[in-house]
């Protein structure tokens, strides 16, 4: 006897609703039932989850028409050469970053993993889609390699500006004219009664690539334009109590505005500030049994905050290193080249074109280019902290290695997943 075709598609039938007779009719065919019903559940938890798509663990394409099409939605047409020429960048960086910084074992007691041949050999863009698409031992790897294509072509994006060594200059420029040297070399900040010690100052000018696309690997959501410290200012001061005075002179030096502070970005794990405004308060105000400046000692070991109240606490970061951070954006200001352009071109014709044909031929770009400076925000990030919490960040478990360390097995862990336990296909 043969089988029921409602049997065939009864689970689509139950989805929508349809009476069997439906089907005995015709008007519902197996094909038709699985087609329009072949969920792909992976993909789908992006727009109803929110999860990152560097956390799927596979695509969902069939053909290489559709992968072609996938990617010149993502932004790579492969037919332009400009697109094309970068399309085949993002894939060599991300092979040679996957094999270079992600397989090797960074210590002894993680697991080296080996990329498959198959990727080195890929010829045509597609592929890699369509390997991660359908299942077979080369597919997690595929995976792999996108989630760290899809990184560096975030990073690609949010690095391109034209005016980047403008804004570094902008932004460092404001704290180097306030360090000054005395005559037996220790460093201030600012000058006269009111300088700040300094045992050290650093101005960062950019983040390395390798650290760069490392960041965004372990970030939650995987956005380049979430990068903050890519421009970043670190004072480094002998107490804790130098600490906040040098945060009080960033303040009344407009160094960081307090009104551009990013709410959320500010941490405090070095100074209980309630607490040493207690202790200030009771040995600064009239009648307190002997002098401030016999009463100076108790300030100078204020006691650290528990770090219970920061819910923003960098998960890489060691419970044992204390410092202030916070980020802040700087207004920008730059000549529009645009409008520079205009008015040289305007000049350059003056005496060939009548005034008003000049003006009229101009009037467009006129209207587009108006602005003779260009004014945006760009953040950056300043950390303070004392000369003992500097020295963690040389040995121990507060280190900058061991900081590293926990940003890279993080990131293995969310790009190889399975493939970093034993039986993986390498």
């Amino acid at each position: 006897m043969p089988p029921d075709p409602c049997a065939k598609c009864g689970f689509y039938l139950l989805l929508i609703g349809v009476h069997p007779w439906i089907c005995k009719l015709g008007l519902m065919s197996t094909s038709w039932g699985r087609s329009r019903y072949d969920f792909s559940w992976e993909t789908l938890r992006s727009f109803l989850d929110g999860v990152s798509p560097i956390d799927l663990d596979r695509l969902a394409l069939q053909s290489r028409d559709e992968a072609y099409q996938f990617l010149v939605q993502y932004g790579y047409d492969m037919a332009i050469p400009s697109e094309h020429h970068e399309a085949w960048g993002v894939f060599r960086e991300g092979l040679d970053y996957l094999q270079r910084v992600l397989c090797p074992a960074p210590t002894g007691e993680d697991r080296s993993v080996e990329v498959p041949e198959e990727l080195n050999q890929v010829t045509d863009l597609t592929e890699i889609l369509l390997l991660a698409s359908h299942s077979g031992p080369v597919q997690p790897w595929a995976c792999a390699l996108l989630r760290v294509m899809h990184t560096i072509s975030h990073a690609n994006h949010a690095v391109r500006s034209p005016f980047y060594q403008e804004i570094q200059r902008q932004i460092l420029e404001r704290y180097r004219q306030h360090v000054h040297q005395d005559a037996s070399g220790r460093l201030h900040l600012g000058t006269g009664l009111l300088a700040v010690p300094l045992e050290d100052i650093q101005l960062r000018q950019e983040k390395s690539r390798d650290s760069l696309i490392l960041k965004l690997l372990h970030k939650p959501d995987n956005v380049a334009q979430g990068v903050y410290d890519r421009i970043g200012v670190k004072l480094v001061t002998p107490t804790k109590v130098d600490a906040l005075l040098a945060l009080k002179y960033i303040r009344r030096h407009h160094l960081a505005i307090f009104a551009n502070i990013m709410p959320g970005r500010s941490r405090n794990t070095l100074i209980d500030l309630e607490r040493f405004r207690d202790v200030y308060e009771s040995i600064s105000r009239p009648g307190s049994p002997g002098s401030f400046k016999s009463n100076w000692a108790a300030l100078q070991k204020p006691s650290e905050p528990s770090g219970e109240d920061q819910p923003h606490q960098n998960p890489h970061s060691s419970s044992s290193f204390r410092s202030i951070q916070f980020t802040c954006r700087q207004l920008i200001r730059v000549p529009n080249p645009q409008y520079t352009a205009l008015q040289e071109l305007r000049v350059a014709l003056s005496e060939r074109v009548p005034k008003e044909e000049l003006e009229t031929m101009l009037s467009k770009l006129n209207a587009e280019n108006h602005e003779p400076v260009l004014r945006f925000f760009f953040p950056y990030e300043v950390q303070i902290l004392d000369h003992e919490n500097h020295l963690r960040t040389k040995e121990g478990e507060s280190s900058h290695a061991n900081y590293r360390l926990r940003q890279l097995r993080t990131a293995r862990r969310r790009v190889l997943g399975a493939l970093l336990t034993a039986g993986s296909p390498a």
